[in-house]
């Protein structure tokens, strides 16, 4: 009797259920009926800020889906366009399509670029040559290549002044950092103490680096107080007003700071203003794509380093890889 009770309930319960099963994929296809709409009406706006909010609706289409959504947007010279190629290129890496980008309004140095990318890339190690002996700053540079001249040592670094040519410390930083990590902890207790303004810099960016407590500094400079309050606040946008100098260039020990508090968001700020020449000394820009994506920078041969014209070349790969490494 309960047996037949109960097959009379689950039959009558059971309509009910599928009744509610059915809305609630009705109500999942109409949510998305409505996003896909949503998301056309973004792309097809004259509006930039409407274009990207579309695109970013499109993260997890397919290659042919996104050549087909976004092909209108891809011959338009804007911010929108850029980020659409990106996307295109990123997904074409994941799904290993990028022959297929010929056929689009992809920039061709971004095409070439990922070319590049998809080919077997030579990872062989061409040294600097040197026939006399470099200057300091090119020291500090040997911590990161290969050379015909003997590798710059820890004592080499703490012997050599501090700032670089133009006023700043990243070069000290980013070599000490590379090359002897253990010693920091001491050299920063010996810096914070010190009344030289650069050796304070350079301990407090040493500091963020390694993860270490906060040196004992008290400074009426407005530039170290800056950097003080960029990183013990992770204030990025203190960082970005205060990254232009009053000449129009980049102030490498700000930029420092900026990608230890956020490298995701000022990456794409290091690439843009590095490929606009921004830099007074583009071998700053370089190492901290070096320092923080070093998967990436590691893959590209020194020759595109050697002029402007092929350091163009260099940041696009860069970028590029970027996007591959994304994939």
């Amino acid at each position: 009797m309960i047996q037949i009770a109960y097959t009379a309930n689950v039959k009558r319960a059971l309509p009910l259920l599928l009744t509610i099963i059915a809305a609630i994929f009705a109500g999942f296809s109409v949510a998305k009926s409505q996003a896909h709409s949503q998301m056309r009406k973004l792309l097809a706006s004259q509006s930039t800020i409407d274009q990207l909010s579309g695109i970013e609706m499109l993260q997890h289409e397919s290659f042919d889906s996104l050549a087909s959504l976004l092909n209108p947007i891809l011959v338009n010279n804007s911010v929108a366009s850029r980020a659409a190629q990106n996307l295109l290129v990123k997904r074409a890496f994941q799904e290993d399509r990028i022959v297929d980008l010929q056929s689009l309004e992809i920039d061709r140095e971004l095409y070439e670029a990922a070319l590049w990318w998809n080919s077997e890339i030579d990872l062989t190690e061409h040294q600097i040559q040197f026939n006399f002996e470099p200057s300091p700053w090119v020291a500090k540079l040997l911590a990161w290549y290969p050379s015909t001249h003997n590798s710059t040592t820890y004592p080499d670094l703490i012997s050599l002044p501090v700032r670089d040519r133009d006023g700043s410390v990243i070069l000290t930083v980013l070599a000490i950092n590379r090359i002897a990590p253990e010693k920091i902890k001491t050299l920063i207790q010996e810096w914070e103490k010190d009344y030289d303004l650069e050796r304070q810099k350079a301990a407090v960016l040493l500091s963020m680096l390694r993860n270490l407590p906060f040196p004992n500094i008290s400074t009426q400079n407005e530039s170290l107080a800056t950097l003080k309050r960029i990183i013990t606040e992770n204030n990025f946008q203190l960082a970005w007003r205060t990254l232009h100098r009053k000449n129009g260039t980049i102030d490498p020990d700000i930029a420092l700071a900026a990608m230890i508090i956020d490298k995701d968001r000022f990456m794409p700020i290091l690439i843009e203003t590095a490929q606009k020449n921004l830099w007074e000394h583009p071998e700053h820009a370089v190492l901290l794509a070096k320092a923080f994506s070093s998967d990436i920078s590691s893959q590209i041969p020194f020759k595109f380093l050697e002029n402007k014209e092929t350091r163009e070349k260099w940041w696009t790969l860069f970028a590029c890889g970027l996007l591959q490494e994304g994939g």
